[in-house]
């Protein structure tokens, strides 16, 4: 091995960085927030539901009311002139939480409302052109979850502060389209009314075409802890490149002022060698000399 190439090794195993304990501490709290965003998504709620099933009972007892009615005419008075005493008017209202880790409790509920028809969820969000944006925000929110594998990956095996910074920002930013998605595209229709349930879920339920209305629909604690942490993990990547360049700076100012002392060196070393060398001339002049008186 020629000695040019280990100059070039050597020059290599200069110019890599060696991890500091600060390095080591940034990049263990970076993989302990990304590695934290799984079993948040999991187990924490992601999707929070409330319906008013109100008028739907109403008719339903009302409609009671006719058939046990000893009078067809009370009956139907009570059906279509309701009793206007607030104090007795009932709300129905059913909410609920979607959790990733009880999907099948929920599967259960939308059979239930679909008339006890076994409903596949997968065919639904796929075949349902109304569910798209349900669909657009759930796929952005699991690129954010891919995003936060990335980070755990790259924060374990480098020390790369610039790279998490951009990954955390690129999530962040998907996480809140994601979320606007979901809130003006498919949440706002439902509670609005512009569109039904029963379209939605692609069922014939008489409760559930008529009567059923969302009153609330919205992401939960485990979507927005997730946003969270990314936002976390952007600001603290975004605080340790600070903390380098200020550390890179100072580093500069002393090699500056370590090579300044060595040029005052050298140059007093020159100024010195020079010195010398006058002298040296003029004791080898002054030699010349006498050389020559003697030979005359």
């Amino acid at each position: 091995m020629s000695k040019t190439t280990n100059e070039v090794k050597e020059n290599k195993k200069k110019a890599k960085k060696k991890s500091t304990g600060f390095d080591i501490m940034y990049r263990v709290v970076t993989a302990v927030l990304a590695v934290a965003v799984f079993p948040v998504t999991y187990f924490m709620n992601l999707i929070y539901y409330a319906l008013d099933w109100t008028n739907a009972m109403k008719l339903m007892n009302n409609i009671s009311d006719i058939l046990n009615s000893g009078s067809i005419l009370e009956g139907l008075a009570n059906l279509f002139l309701p009793n206007s005493d607030p104090t007795q008017q009932v709300t129905e209202i059913t909410d609920g939480y979607i959790c990733l880790a009880k999907l099948d409790e929920f599967k259960s509920l939308i059979n239930m409302a679909s008339s006890g028809e076994d409903v596949n969820i997968r065919e639904m969000l796929f075949h349902n052109a109304q569910l798209r944006p349900l669909v657009i925000s759930l796929a952005l929110f699991a690129v954010v979850l891919v995003l936060a594998l990335v980070i755990l990956i790259v924060s374990i095996f480098k020390n790369k502060p610039k790279l998490v910074a951009a990954i955390a920002g690129a999530g962040a930013v998907l996480g809140i389209v994601s979320n606007t998605i979901f809130v003006t595209r498919f949440a706002n229709p439902l509670v609005d009314g512009t569109t039904t349930l029963g379209s939605i879920l692609g069922s014939d339920s008489f409760l559930l075409q008529m009567f059923g209305d969302v009153i609330e629909l919205r992401y939960e604690n485990a979507f927005f802890t997730v946003l969270f942490i990314m936002i976390a993990i952007l600001i603290w990547s975004l605080a340790v490149i600070i903390v380098n360049s200020d550390d890179d700076a100072e580093k500069a100012i002393k090699k500056a002022k370590k090579a300044e002392r060595k040029a005052k060196k050298a140059q007093k070393q020159a100024k010195k060698a020079g010195k010398q060398a006058k002298k040296a001339s003029q004791m080898l002049k002054e030699e010349q000399e006498k050389t020559e008186k003697a030979e005359s």
